[in-house]
């Protein structure tokens, strides 16, 4: 594994529920303190990453959002346009009358986040349900998110007119997201992933049952589709896996979508992943656990590359790339943000014993000798 990642930390004043990327390269934090008069203010903040001048993470622009409503608790940024689509729920009156328009649509403007469109993607009348997810399609036309009320919602950008209607989940949707082509969007339950076709709902595949391959049982958290290759226009597809029983952990898992069987599994440690991210380019994903520590992983074949410890002081919520892998971003309940600089070329396992070999070369040399001197002395005795 590589050494120890550079690290470049801020105190952004509020806890951070979601984290995405523009193509400009500014990162894109939504959180708050939810609703009511908690003196935490709700917010949409942008900053920029590194630069010339200075490392680090730099306040560009920020939205302060009502505190008679919720704060952000999801966000996807348009692959392309300086755009992102967001969930806000409404007050307690609106949501109860039917008329929570979560979606909100802003644009990222050069000193400003500016609101758009607005629309309803949560069947509910409970201010207790909220989205958990939201992803926009690589195309960039459709955006789909999904509710702990167990609605998955599609909808045409910038729009966001319904692509169809509402679709009912059996659960709480844990995450969505789009096939490299467009064509399918994946919902995750905990108990089922499905895939539907994103321009009808028609069900294209359906997972359920998740286990391990020693029978335990477990639940999807995170699913994300890789780039398109050659060989698959869909892309890779990544699942996560927490195991329901208390203290084993959790796997990433590799399918291959044309036959629907694994094909790389990934055991991360003893505790639930919290936070999961796969790279624009498909080369690496990230993970988060309850433990507080932060896994980088090759996406081809989930080798581990790195292990962050401590990485926050209470609960690691979001992660993501930028888009030219330089920084993987952090966000924590904690009300920090970390920006870890990513190396450029990642050692090879041979290299990394080398390394951990040249490092340790005189510890090394003392044991060998120790080991001659006792193999000498037993031979002597014999």
């Amino acid at each position: 594994m590589a050494g120890e990642l550079e690290r470049h930390s801020l105190d952004v004043g509020f806890p951070i529920a979601c984290i995405g990327v523009a193509p400009g390269g500014e990162v894109v934090l939504g959180g708050g303190g939810g609703l009511g008069r908690s003196g935490v203010q709700n917010k949409l903040a942008v900053y920029a990453v590194g630069g010339k001048k200075a490392a680090g993470l730099r306040l560009v622009s920020e939205a302060v959002l009502s505190s008679d409503e919720d704060a952000p608790t999801c966000l996807a940024v348009h692959p392309r346009e300086r755009a992102l689509v967001c969930s806000v729920n409404r007050d307690r009156q609106r949501i109860a009358r039917g008329a929570n328009t979560n979606w909100r649509l802003f644009t990222l403007q050069k000193r400003a986040v500016k609101a758009g469109a607005t629309a309803r993607s949560i069947c509910s009348t409970s201010d207790d349900d909220y989205q958990r997810c939201v992803a926009f399609s690589p195309s960039g036309a459709l955006v789909a998110g999904g509710a702990t009320d167990g609605t998955l919602a599609v909808a045409h950008y910038p729009s966001l007119r319904p692509a169809f209607p509402f679709v009912g989940a059996d659960g709480e949707i844990n995450d969505v997201a789009f096939d490299a082509s467009s064509a399918w969007v994946a919902a995750a339950t905990d108990s089922e992933l499905r895939i539907l076709s994103a321009a009808d709902a028609s069900l294209v595949k359906a997972i359920d049952d998740p286990h391990m391959r020693g029978g335990g049982a477990a639940a999807f958290r995170f699913a994300r589709f890789g780039p398109a290759t050659d060989s698959d226009p869909h892309g890779a597809l990544y699942t996560v896996l927490n195991v329901r029983a208390r203290g084993k952990g959790a796997y990433i898992v590799q399918w291959d979508t044309a036959s629907w069987t694994r094909s790389h599994t990934c055991y991360t440690g003893g505790s639930p992943i919290t936070a999961f991210a796969l790279s624009r380019s498909g080369r690496l994903l990230a993970f988060a656990t309850a433990s507080l520590q932060i896994g980088i992983c090759d996406a081809r074949s989930l080798r581990v590359l790195a292990r962050i410890r401590a990485a926050h002081s209470f609960a690691i919520t979001a992660l993501a790339f930028d888009h030219a892998d330089r920084h993987l971003i952090s966000g924590s309940a904690d009300q920090t943000c970390n920006a870890f600089v990513l190396p450029a070329a990642w050692p090879t396992p041979a290299a990394r014993v080398l390394s951990i070999a040249r490092a340790h070369a005189q510890a090394i040399a003392v044991a060998l000798v120790l080991l001659i001197a006792i193999v000498l002395a037993l031979a002597m005795r014999a």
